[in-house]
């Protein structure tokens, strides 16, 4: 079934497969993993240079203003949204330089206001524990996919099950990272996930894409043609594309001329 939310200030999920959906949720609780969310952010330090400055902060505030993510359940939409906006930037897990790979965090700290808040509202949705799991993303070396996950037990028991086979925990998870990313890159990517470039500037983008002329956009769209010129041009810059024919690469090198992968089968007990 796909996850939906009466709430319009939510991020949305994602409408992934339910046999997808339904293996990735079997394969985690294993672990104890209740729930979980997947998506795709930024380094905090790029390997590689484009404009996207905002992309880079990875702000609590900017977080939650995403789209679209993967969610097991409303539920976790639900509290994803309420973390990032009221506790986030007081949480020091979420602050943490965490590595590559597994990290799971230390619980709140209950002496503090905030922190005692925060395992109340984690009560509430049924969650003692979490953590997160950063892989590296084939769209850029300067992305990383990131499952955030949670479980009902405490945290040094989730840790302990997560350290059992932990190298084929993550070559599983990269498979399914693999997956999601490319079935919904169109929604995942960060850079239109969280809005960097304009509905405007995109449409040019993908018009120009399919091969149609600066003269017939402007036409299409009731602009001028050097209005459609200064969104190709100052795309270039953002994107440091050398020409149109390379701005075109890098949109769809990074899934923003792309579609959701609705055709793509389903075989998932066979492929993972």
């Amino acid at each position: 079934m796909s996850i939906t939310s009466n709430d319009s200030s939510l991020t949305l999920a994602c409408p992934v497969d339910e046999a997808l959906m339904a293996h990735l949720k079997r394969y985690l609780s294993q672990y104890g993993i209740t729930e979980f969310f997947y998506g795709i952010t930024t380094r905090l330090q790029p390997q590689s240079p484009h404009q996207f400055r905002k992309l880079y902060r990875r702000r609590p505030s900017e977080m939650n203003r995403a789209a679209y993510t993967v969610a097991s359940s409303s539920d976790i939409l639900q509290f994803r949204s309420r973390y990032l906006q009221h506790f986030a930037s007081q949480d020091k897990a979420y602050f943490n330089r965490h590595p590559m790979g597994l990290s799971v965090w230390d619980d709140p700290d209950e002496k503090t206001r905030t922190g005692s808040q925060l395992v109340r509202l984690m009560s509430d949705y049924g969650l003692r524990s979490r953590g997160v799991w950063h892989l590296p993303s084939s769209y850029s070396p300067n992305w990383l996919a990131v499952f955030v996950f949670f479980s009902d037990l405490s945290r040094d028991q989730l840790l302990q099950n997560l350290s059992v086979e932990q190298k084929e925990t993550e070559l599983r998870l990269s498979l399914y990272s693999s997956l999601l990313s490319e079935r919904h890159i169109a929604k995942l990517n960060p850079i239109t996930n969280f809005n960097c470039i304009s509905e405007r500037s995109l449409m040019i983008l993908k018009l120009t894409a399919f091969g149609h002329s600066s003269a017939e956009l402007a036409a299409q769209l009731s602009l001028t043609e050097s209005g459609v010129n200064y969104h190709l041009d100052r795309l270039k810059q953002l994107f440091n594309a050398r020409n149109r024919t390379h701005l075109i690469g890098l949109a769809y090198r990074y899934g923003l001329i792309d579609g959701d992968g609705h055709n793509q089968g389903s075989e998932v007990e066979e492929s993972v």
